[in-house]
């Protein structure tokens, strides 16, 4: 039987059913561009990009990768729903981080819904797509190829994406959703990562900050050592806490930012129109959060909570100064 040629389609990295929670009380939902301008318009006009899950080569070995997204899309609303039921201390920042952590239960299902959900908006990132054109490209130009990476190439690195994400985030690591309910955040065609943009290499170090909606930000993290349990923290945010995570997010982001009814200031960053990262990936403030986030335990049911010293994330950050130090001591 011969195949139905592909439809032209509006792909969404950032799907309807999760736009819907970044409606103000009107039903609009609002972005801000780089040079200021704010458009408003109904959930799922934003955050679409045609005919990007396809992979249109000619004739009967057209193919799409589309439909691998429909389950977590489909899911967001339970999801949010089940998020609205983890409690957290509202605790003031200046009070010591381990008592500001709280562990929680969370179920087979929960870990592996948490981790289609994350796993399915990074890979299908404009933030993603943008790292597998610069590569394929990179290595294009060295065999003398100077056309640019089109969608159906750039779709073609994308496919397995979602997969091997989500494979590593069920199996390993530790989870933490970060909430506010005064200071909102914002979210953009790119967020803080250093997943590579390929199916290998997803091992430990690995850290992904997900503005997920304007009261909760998704964190999942891979340091080389962790506690076993809890597989899922949470921690409320101080309004100042917010607006440092706010500003990361503007670095990586390059078209445009969601935000729901606080319009961000913007940044030198955002300004630039592009998909910025900080250098390895690495970041003085946060860094130091997700060792809290990650090395938190407490011994069973009733024990005291703690926050073990190993410093995966920030280890690397004394790193860059010796090495910085070096440098300048030979100048």
């Amino acid at each position: 039987m011969q195949r139905k040629p592909l439809k032209t389609e509006l792909h969404h990295w950032w799907p309807r059913t999760l736009a819907e929670y970044w409606t103000a009380s009107d039903g609009m939902v609002s972005v801000i561009r780089p040079n200021g301008d704010v458009q408003r318009a109904p959930p799922g006009t934003f955050g679409g990009i045609t005919n990007a899950h396809h992979m249109k080569v000619g004739g009967p070995w057209d193919s799409t990768f589309e439909p691998m997204f429909n389950q977590p899309d489909n899911e967001i609303s339970a999801f949010v729903e089940w998020l609205s039921t983890l409690g957290t201390p509202h605790l003031d920042p200046g009070e010591p981080m381990v008592e500001r952590i709280a562990p929680q239960s969370v179920s087979p299902e929960s870990l592996q819904q948490m981790a289609r959900v994350a796993a399915s908006l990074l890979a299908r990132s404009p933030a993603i797509r943008h790292s597998i054109k610069l590569t394929t490209e990179h290595f294009r130009g060295e065999f003398g190829l100077k056309e640019p990476a089109d969608k159906p190439l750039i779709a073609a690195n994308q496919r397995g994406l979602y997969d091997a994400y989500r494979t590593r985030m069920e199996s390993s690591g530790r989870w933490a959703v970060l909430f506010s309910d005064q200071t909102e955040f914002i979210t953009g065609d790119g967020f803080f990562h250093n997943f590579p943009a390929s199916q290998d290499a997803i091992n430990s170090g690995r850290k992904l900050v997900l503005p997920l909606l304007p009261t909760a930000a998704l964190i999942y993290m891979l340091p080389t050592q962790h506690p076993t349990e809890p597989r899922l923290v949470t921690l409320h945010l101080g309004a100042k806490e917010v607006r440092s995570l706010n500003e990361i997010a503007q670095v990586y982001a390059s078209d445009f930012l969601f935000f729901r009814d606080q319009q961000p200031r913007l940044t030198e960053d955002f300004r630039c129109g592009a998909h910025k990262q900080f250098q390895y990936h690495r970041h003085t403030w946060l860094d130091p959060l997700l060792d809290d986030l990650s090395q938190y335990n407490r011994w069973g049911a009733r024990g005291s909570a703690s926050i073990g010293g190993r410093r995966s994330f920030s280890e690397y950050l004394r790193g860059d100064r010796w090495l910085e130090e070096i440098t300048l001591g030979h100048r």
